[in-house]
């Protein structure tokens, strides 16, 4: 478990938070462009310094101000990845992944590491000869190497097309999964808090607003269902009666129907994200609320 209670003030933004994160679990920051979570990543890693407050790790104290407690980056065990790659142009594939191995005899472990995430045959590439998914491969890797004890994503999906982000939100879920690594995740994406996220805190203007499980947080616990989807509407068929809504969920097509009615009440849109819920009985659909 790591504990966050840090405040933080520049000229125009002050952060002040108070949020736990699991062991072994992905905690998702969520919240609108400027609300605070990049920041919180850089004062977690210790880029950045909080103006009071502390992080701890179990019993370790990463930052306390009022025991003038604050380790450099190279002391706390993290691993960030940024949204824009950040790795070295002039070396390889495999020097970029084993820069982050403490032990650089570990090339072995690189090159595993490297075929985690499908990139074998890949180690003498430079970044300026892979697409954009395959650099995002890299960095995730690379900050993996290092065995940290968080692993730190600022929207690292961010910039990609679409079915590469999908691809690589399966590929981060396998993984995380597999190397059991307490992740700190920031996104603005709706989707992807459910894909992804074991739990959600919300920030606004530099606050917590909430903080539980994707389904308190969005849902507010209304649905009591056996399944759940979560996608995005694709299409909306309707008439006086009856509107026939296709959701997409993992690149399958998913539709259902609903009172016309229900859907001009909840201000449905194409793009929208919603939570398709399916009981023994009925088929729920409900539009997924986001902090605005």
């Amino acid at each position: 478990m790591i504990k966050v209670r840090v405040k933080k003030t520049w000229k125009k933004f002050g952060l002040d938070v108070n949020f736990e994160i699991p062991h072994e679990k992905v905690t998702a920051l969520f919240g609108p462009s400027g609300a605070g979570k990049s920041s919180i990543l850089r004062l977690v890693s210790g880029l950045e310094r909080a103006d009071g407050g502390m992080i701890l790790k179990g019993e370790d104290v990463w930052y306390d101000e009022s025991k003038a407690i604050n380790l450099l980056p190279q002391q706390r065990s993290v691993g960030f990845v940024f949204q824009d790659f950040a790795l070295f142009p002039h070396l390889t594939v495999e020097k970029n992944v084993a820069y982050g191995i403490k032990e650089k005899k570990r090339l072995k472990e690189a090159k595993d590491l490297l075929s985690l995430v499908g990139l074998s045959g890949y180690e003498r590439y430079y970044p300026g000869q892979l697409s954009g998914g395959q650099k995002q491969r890299v960095a995730l890797i690379r900050a993996l190497a290092r065995r940290p004890d968080i692993l730190l994503l600022d929207e690292p999906l961010s910039a990609l097309d679409w079915e590469t982000r999908r691809q690589l939100q399966e590929d981060l879920k396998r993984i995380i999964k597999q190397l059991r690594i307490t992740t700190l995740y920031v996104t603005h994406d709706v989707t992807e808090v459910y894909k992804l996220a074991d739990y959600v805190v919300v920030l606004e203007y530099g606050r917590v607003t909430k903080q539980g499980t994707p389904e308190d947080v969005f849902m507010g616990r209304r649905l009591s269902t056996r399944i759940q989807v979560v996608g995005k509407v694709v299409d909306i068929e309707s008439d006086s009666i009856l509107a026939a809504v296709t959701v997409l969920h993992e690149g399958q097509y998913f539709k259902t129907l609903i009172d016309t009615e229900e859907i001009l009440r909840m201000n449905l849109r194409i793009g929208d994200d919603v939570v398709i819920g399916a009981k023994s009985s009925d088929v729920i659909l409900c539009k997924v609320l986001t902090e605005t």
